[in-house]
């Protein structure tokens, strides 16, 4: 279940705050042509919201200087800021039928009205310019106890006392701003004119959204990225949450308890706490996060990082294990276990992790496998007892307080303050120093003592018996018992550099010959740096549109000493141009780039010691135009009656792709303009926007003059040609075929150790003939496969889709894309070969346990990604092919 606060995301804000008040005494509605706004002040932006229908006029005029009564400005706060929920309220001033009566409960529910000493709210009175800064201050909370009640106005001295704070809070954000002549006149009547840039400007400072996730399911767009201006909180076992971009904090509360929760492309720029989840629980993949808070009061938590994800800052509160697992990014940066700690509480480090704070005194540490770069016990950290098994290693320890190091893992320094005196080591470090190196126990550099690590090999066959550390070792097999690093391929490398080269696993330097490599930060969007830096992983390349012949270049790569690099190049998605090793001997390669050819280039880092691995891509793309970088998409709706289904919709939707070669996304605005409009009539700051009503029309074609522009900049302009006209419909037999996956298929899946969490309600497999299919188009490359449940009962196939729908490429293969807007290759092979297909998770939103018919469009492109045709078939649900506990609908009801 998702659950907002009242005030829901700004993304409908100019949608609501139209100045329609007809039904009030004061209502405004004018004619077009309205022409009191010439010369003022306020022209631009009152007809920028008038060419919009944001904005109405009084009797043919606007009068954008007439003053706003109280009941006029609280109902266009409630419409603009979205303010729903209305209280109990009783004025004696204010009749039940007055036309704002409810306007003005929901002020009151939101506190930024309350009425005045003799229980009056006075509705029909003007508002006063410091009135009206009050209640936008309450509204925003701009207002705070680090205020300084203190303005530049000249008039500043004639600010009541009570508003002073608000006055000066709106003041600093140039929210209010005074006249030509210095003074606010706090006491003067607030005009209409005023009123809208009072709103515009305060909508910036909205009171970001809180969003709780407190029933098991998966949240988030499938593609794309959605950005969550406020807080998110977790607070059931199960969650999933995709592609989002969370401004505030993400908070796991209790009622995780020991379950599960799924991060995927989450960047969390506020703070992550962790109070709840359990031995599996927690995992973090192809994320952002800056500083993360472990904090659960009982038990232990299992933090997992996985692919290209970084964490800044753990703080650690109570046990916990933090693990990375094919991390291509930083993985875990810096951990600071706190002096809360409870005693005899244990943390566990699996991974590669630059450095390691321990506050907290009588607790243990343990690092079963990877890394530490920088380890320090700090004074008062008293008692610590750290594992460091065969298969890890610390590069720098320092010890402030005493100590006792186990396990036969590496320490290749240890500085020993005068606190620390009597510290013990298992075994000996590479060289020791400090105050107290000489008070240390260990035995001698030679010589080797039997412990609590275990160091023996696991061939596969469960758990062995050992010390504290239980198995981190070489792991031959696939054993999936608990304290086992496993994944290893047997023992490591053999590497005899330091601890510290032996765990690198960066690039040393990477260039292409004769281009300039853009840095893109974990989301692909271009951070305006060029060249290479090691912690940066994905770059892309823009050629030239005017290359007519290919362009050898030579791809440069530096590795450490001890790392290996293997490296892999596709063209147009996944045919592959190239692969192989880099060596000291060969450390390059040739690359031939054409134009008008997207080339993706991997280089794969593998550390000294076989553990670390670290992923670089360059994505080399030739600059698509506004015609070839967006198009017009669709997904269905359906509309219901007190819960009963009555219709389904289709939606048309704008969605961004590259454009230059630069990732649109949300960084870039793209406005839509009928071609002789100085008004756009859409403004989408998304990665995808739906079309205004209307704005679609099927079978037809025409033009859009489009704006892109980057913080408020033009950036890019020109037309767009959509066309909405039916793209081909193919009926040539190519063994087409969408089949159902059956119930047992469906466990079988689920069982098949994909890590999944929740079961799966329906699936289903597309294929089709390879030989008919190149018998009958061999032009035919790539292909996009796409499917829309049928929540209605349908009784004839329906039509084809549009060419704009069916557009692809709108960006290398490998970004993040809409489905059916990235085009894949048609695989090799003969017979009937399986080209796609899904399967689908169980959810708590699943009330009626119902899976729908499907249709099912596949389309296929020639070698240039012009579209060929498409075919449209069905995708029929039997009880045999649907979980237990759920029931087919049956929709598709073919006329005999």
């Amino acid at each position: 279940m998702h659950i907002t606060k009242e005030l829901k995301k700004p993304v409908f804000v100019m949608i609501m705050l139209i100045f329609s008040l007809s039904i009030m005494t004061t209502a405004w509605a004018a004619q077009p042509d309205a022409d009191d706004l010439q010369g003022h002040w306020a022209e631009t932006r009152l007809r920028s919201w008038s060419d919009q229908g944001l904005l109405q006029g009084y009797n043919g005029k606007f009068n954008p200087d007439r003053p706003v009564t109280r009941a006029e400005l609280v109902t266009l706060i409630n419409r603009s800021f979205e303010v729903s929920e209305p209280s109990s309220i009783s004025f004696k001033d204010l009749e039940t039928s007055h036309w704002a009566y409810d306007q003005i409960a929901r002020a009151v529910k939101a506190g930024y009205i309350d009425g005045y000493n003799d229980n009056t709210v006075r509705p029909d009175h003007t508002v006063t310019r410091e009135e009206a800064a009050v209640m936008v201050a309450k509204l925003t909370e701009l207002v705070s106890a680090e205020t300084v009640p203190a303005t530049d106005f000249k008039d500043d001295s004639s600010i009541s006392k009570w508003s002073k704070p608000a006055v000066s809070a709106l003041a600093e954000k140039a929210v209010i701003t005074g006249s030509a002549k210095g003074n606010f006149n706090p006491q003067g009547k607030l005009t209409r004119a005023e009123a809208v840039t009072l709103l515009d400007k305060s909508l910036e400072y909205k009171v970001p959204t809180d969003i709780t996730y407190d029933k098991a399911g998966t949240y988030g767009p499938a593609a794309g990225v959605e950005t969550i201006k406020g807080n998110v909180i977790v607070a059931a076992p199960g969650v999933t949450l995709q592609n989002v971009v969370i401004e505030g904090n993400l908070t796991l509360t209790e009622a995780v308890g020991e379950g599960d929760a799924f991060f995927k492309k989450v960047n969390v720029k506020g703070t992550t706490t962790i109070q709840g989840g359990g031995a599996n629980s927690v995992h973090f993949e192809d994320s952002v996060l800056v500083r993360v808070s472990v904090d659960k009061q009982t038990g232990t938590v299992r933090v997992v990082v996985v692919g290209q994800s970084a964490i800044q800052h753990v703080v650690v509160h109570s046990p916990v294990k933090l693990e990375e697992s094919s991390v291509t990014d930083s993985g875990f940066a810096n951990v600071e276990i706190a002096k809360n700690m409870p005693q005899g509480s244990e943390v566990q480090l699996v991974g590669q992790f630059e450095n390691v704070r321990v506050l907290s005194s009588d607790i243990k540490v343990s690092i079963p496998s990877g890394s530490v770069k920088q380890l320090n016990v700090e004074e008062g950290a008293k008692n610590t007892e750290i594992n460091v098994n065969a298969n890890a290693s610390v590069m720098d320890l320092v010890l402030n307080a005493v100590a006792k190091l186990l396990g036969q893992g590496t320490i290749a320094n240890a500085t020993v303050n005068a606190d620390a005196a009597g510290s013990t080591f298992q075994k000996r470090p590479g060289a020791v120093a400090g105050d107290a190196a000489n008070t240390i126990s260990a035995p001698p550099a030679s010589g080797s003592t039997a412990g609590s690590g275990n160091n023996n090999s696991n061939n596969g066959g469960g758990v062995v018996d050992g010390g504290s550390g239980g198995n981190d070792g070489g792991n031959n097999g696939s054993n999936p018992g608990p304290g086992n690093g496993g994944g290893n391929g047997g023992e490591p490398v053999p590497c005899t550099g330091t601890a510290d080269q032996c765990r690198d696993a960066r690039l040393v330097d990477l260039t292409v010959s004769g281009f300039t490599m853009n840095q893109l930060d974990a989301n692909e969007y271009t951070t305006g740096v060029t060249g290479f830096s090691p912690d940066t992983f994905e770059y892309s390349i823009v050629t030239d549109r005017s290359m007519t012949q290919p362009v050898q270049a030579t791809v440069s790569v530096t590795k450490a000493t001890y790392n290996k690099v293997d490296y892999t190049v596709w063209e147009d998605g996944a045919n592959t141009l190239a692969s192989g090793t880099i060596t000291d001997e060969n450390p390059a390669f040739n690359l031939e780039i054409k134009g008008m050819k997207d080339v993706r280039v991997r280089l794969t880092v593998t550390s000294g010691d076989g553990i670390g691995k670290k992923v670089y891509e360059i994505f080399i793309q030739y600059p698509r135009t506004i015609q070839e970088g967006l198009k017009i998409g669709s997904h269905k709706g359906t509309h219901s009656n007190n819960g009963v289904l009555v219709g389904e919709k289709m939606y048309y939707n704008l969605i961004k792709g590259n454009v230059g070669g630069i990732k649109l996304g949300e960084l870039y605005t793209v406005l839509l303009y009928e071609p002789n409009a100085s008004t756009p009539f859409l403004t989408c700051q998304y990665t995808s926007c739906n079309l205004p009503d209307g704005k679609f029309t099927k079978d037809t074609a025409g033009t859009w003059r489009v704006e892109i522009l980057r913080d408020g900049a033009v950036v890019d302009s020109g037309d767009y040609q959509y066309d909405f006209t039916t793209a081909p419909v193919l009926t040539n037999d190519i063994g087409l075929r969408a089949s159902a996956v059956t119930k047992q298929e469906l466990i079988d899946f689920f069982l098949s150790g994909g890590n999944f969490t929740t079961p799966f309600k329906y699936g289903y497999l597309v294929y089709a003939d390879m030989s008919k299919l190149r018998a009958e188009f061999p032009t035919a490359k790539f292909f996009v496969e796409g499917s829309y449940e049928m929540y209605m009962p349908t009784s004839s196939l329906p039509s084809g889709l549009s060419v704009d729908e069916l557009k692809g490429n709108l960006q290398p293969y490998g970004y993040q894309a809409y489905q059916m807007s990235s085009l894949r290759p048609i695989p090799s092979g003969s017979g009937e070969v399986q080209l796609t297909g899904g399967y689908y998770h169980q959810s708590d939103y699943d009330n009626e346990k119902i899976v729908n018919d499907k249709v099912v469009y596949l389309s296929l492109y020639d070698e240039n990604h012009n579209i060929i045709g498409q075919y449209v078939t069905i995708l029929e649900f039997d009880q045999d092919h649907v979980a237990d506990g759920f029931t087919p609908s049956e929709t598709w009801q073919p006329t005999p």
